[in-house]
């Protein structure tokens, strides 16, 4: 299925935000570099955004969350950027989702609170959420007693901040909200004094498989109705718990009736989107603001076939049966294999095309299937900014 649905602080000021001293010390100087540059002598394969288009996601995100009266407290494991992170926050360097130890210490260094570590958390990580905790305002995820053990038993000079994990039909990780098992969890989480249970949290992750967009909305409400239900249960012990909900195609394509009992909604993707979230239908192309930049190495006729420098290592391996993502700049070709270092490219089926107009060295854009496997895979981000260039520098490591 390769369907797209049609389209429905200036940089200055974020750099002196992102170099500003904070209480817990001396942040790291990885301020975005603006300088005059030629797309076409960047050493490819390389990752870049239209900021424009980032932007404008963002901010229609945050619309969308005040209108179904909701605080946004977006993910920021798709680009790891102090600088896209402001641009989801609206501003603000407070209330984020991490998926690593590292992005979680990467945020506070650089003045971030209010940071919950969305995945449930494993004893060889409780000393680091430790200090976290110690440092800033942090939040850990939990869904089993066995977590929460290892989370008590390291001391703390405050309470531990708890938020359970909730399982809405992904199956993945998330305790049942229908079971006896996810009572018990919460009032064991406050039970001896050492931690405080702060909200719940779920992630639709099978919404991004979702064959229709009337699909994805049948999922949102499966994610409003897990844990908005286990806050109803909860409510006379836990009165005053974040209840958070979130998937960028959920949070894209929320429910028509609204996201009652829901407080937070916490997606991520949609700041980029990419060609996957295009296909299941929570954008189009025109949102989707990251293009993974390859040239061509090898032209071959006889084989029907070009060869490019762009491997799984730079692009990922998801979304083979969707030829990895679509090649915007050329339209007429589609990425057939793709091997460690090198992909090959053939004609669309049914395409005609003038082998003689394709020169060794042409630039070929691709609006990846997963831009947030790609943001992991470089270095550093190549942020188009009107007739500017930035470079964001991500976090890295876990």
């Amino acid at each position: 299925m390769q369907q797209c649905y049609p389209t429905a602080t200036s940089t200055n000021e974020m750099v002196k935000l992102h170099i500003q001293t904070t209480g817990l010390g001396e942040p790291q100087k990885q301020k975005a570099r603006t300088k005059k540059m030629d797309l076409k002598t960047l050493r490819t394969p390389c990752y870049t955004l239209d900021k424009s288009i980032a932007k404008n996601n963002a901010e229609t995100m945050l619309k969308r969350a005040e209108s179904l009266g909701c605080t946004l407290r977006p993910h920021v494991k798709t680009h790891k950027t102090i600088e896209g992170a402001l641009l989801q926050t609206g501003g603000r360097r407070s209330g984020i989702v991490v998926s690593t130890i590292r992005e979680a210490e990467f945020f506070a260094e650089n003045g971030f609170s209010d940071i919950i570590y969305a995945v449930p958390i494993t004893p060889d990580k409780v000393p680091a959420a430790a200090s976290l905790s110690t440092k800033t305002q942090f939040h850990v995820v939990v869904d089993n007693t066995q977590q929460l053990e290892a989370v008590l038993q390291h001391e703390l000079n405050k309470k531990w901040s708890i938020f359970i994990m909730v399982d809405c039909g992904y199956h993945r990780d998330g305790i049942d909200p229908n079971s006896t098992a996810a009572l018990e969890l919460a009032d064991a989480v406050e039970r001896g004094g050492k931690a405080t249970l702060t909200g719940l949290y779920t992630h639709g992750g099978h919404s991004y498989n979702a064959p229709t967009p009337d699909k994805i909305e049948d999922y949102s409400r499966q994610e409003r109705d897990a844990v908005s239900l286990l806050a109803q249960k909860l409510k006379p012990k836990y009165p005053n718990l974040t209840v958070g909900v979130g998937s960028t195609p959920t949070c894209s394509r929320p429910p028509a009736d609204g996201l009652s009992g829901v407080n937070e909604m916490h997606p991520g993707n949609y700041f980029t989107y990419d060609y996957n979230q295009c296909v299941i239908g929570s954008c189009t192309i025109e949102q989707v603001a990251v293009r993974v930049l390859t040239r061509i190495v090898g032209i071959y006729p006889e084989r029907n076939m070009f060869i490019i420098d762009l491997g799984w290592t730079g692009c990922s391996a998801q979304g083979a049966t969707h030829n990895y993502g679509l090649i915007t700049s050329h339209p007429e070709l589609e990425l057939k294999v793709l091997k460690q270092e090198c992909g090959e490219v053939v004609p669309k089926e049914g395409s005609t095309i003038d082998w003689g107009k394709y020169s060794v060295g042409d630039i070929l854009e691709l609006a990846p299937w997963h831009s947030c496997a790609v943001g992991a895979m470089h270095s550093k981000v190549i942020v188009k900014d009107g007739d500017k260039v930035e470079e964001w520098i991500p976090c890295k490591g876990w």
